[in-house]
C-alpha cells in the first residue's frame, strides 16, 4: 500500500498554525533562562497566551533599551567630569612646578645672602671694636668679617676663602682649626695686638700650630688661607669643658 504524502498545502497550513507558537516557545525559553539567571521572571505572572508573552517582552526589552541609554548617558557625563578633573589636576601640578622653582631661587638668593652680606664689612673697612670682642685694626678691602663670634668645635676647621654662611665647617683640614694639639693652620702667627692687613702681609715667621695651653681668650692671630688671602682671626672665647673656641674673624680680598 504506497503511503501518501501530505499535500503542500497541508504542510504549510499546519506550519502556519504552529509556527508562532514554536517561536514563542523559544524565545520564552531563552528569555526564562536569563531572567532566572537574573532572580526574576520576565513573564507576567498569569499570562498563558504566547501573543501576550511575547509583547510583554518586547515591553521588558524597549525597558532596557532605554536603561542602557541612561547608562550610556552617565557612562559619558562621567567621562566628561573624568577629563575636567584631569585638566585641572594637570593645571595644579603646573602651578605647583612654578611654585617649586620660586622657592628653590629665594632659597638660593636667602643663602647667597647669608654668604655675601650677613658677614660683609662695612664700607668705612672698619673692622669691630676690639672692646665687643672684635677686630679694632683699621682696614680696606675686606672680604667678608663676622658680626658675632663663629664658635668652633673640637675636630672642626673653617674655610676662610670660602662666602658660605657656615664658613665651610667640616672635620676636614682647612684654613683654620680646632683639634686635640690646639689651634692649627696651614700659616698662623701669633700678634701682640689686633693687626692691619699690612701688618699680617709683613709677617715673615709662621707656624702650623698654637699648643692647647697657649690657647687663650683675646688671643691675635694672622692667618694666610690655602688661596693666599690674609686673615685675621681674634680669639672671642675658650671654652674647655665644652672644648669649643670661639673666634672673631676678618678676611681680605685677594691683593
Amino acid at each position: 500500500m504506497d503511503t501518501q504524502e501530505s499535500p503542500p498545502s497541508r504542510r504549510a497550513g499546519w506550519f502556519g498554525q504552529h509556527s508562532v507558537a514554536v517561536v514563542a516557545a523559544v524565545v520564552a525559553a531563552v528569555l526564562g533562562g536569563v531572567a532566572t539567571a537574573w532572580g526574576e521572571n520576565l513573564f507576567t505572572p498569569g499570562t498563558s497566551d504566547s501573543g501576550e508573552q511575547v509583547q510583554v517582552l518586547e515591553v521588558r526589552i524597549k525597558d532596557l533599551e532605554a536603561a542602557n541609554g541612561l547608562l550610556d548617558d552617565e557612562a559619558t557625563a562621567l567621562r566628561d567630569q573624568n577629563d575636567s578633573r584631569q585638566a585641572e589636576l594637570d593645571d595644579l601640578e603646573a602651578q605647583n612646578q612654578e611654585l617649586r622653582e620660586e622657592n628653590r631661587r629665594l632659597r638660593d638668593q636667602a643663602s647667597a645672602g647669608d654668604g655675601a652680606g650677613t658677614d660683609t664689612g662695612t664700607d668705612d673697612g672698619a673692622a669691630p671694636d676690639d672692646s665687643g670682642g672684635g677686630a679694632s685694626a683699621v682696614v680696606s678691602g675686606i672680604r667678608r668679617e663676622t658680626n658675632a663670634p663663629v664658635q668652633v668645635m673640637l675636630h672642626t676647621c673653617l674655610d676662610l676663602d670660602t662666602t658660605s654662611a657656615n664658613w665651610g665647617a667640616a672635620s676636614v683640614p682647612q684654613d683654620l682649626c680646632y683639634g686635640d694639639v690646639g689651634v692649627e693652620g696651614a700659616r698662623l702667627t701669633i700678634m701682640s695686638g689686633a693687626p692691619s692687613r699690612a701688618d699680617c702681609e709683613a709677617q715673615t715667621t709662621w707656624q702650623q700650630t698654637i699648643a692647647t695651653d697657649a690657647v687663650a681668650e683675646g688671643m691675635h692671630l694672622c692667618v694666610q688661607t690655602n688661596e693666599r688671602r690674609t686673615a685675621y682671626a681674634h680669639i672671642a672665647a675658650v671654652n674647655g669643658d665644652a672644648e669649643t673656641v670661639a673666634f672673631d674673624l676678618v678676611v681680605w680680598e685677594s691683593s
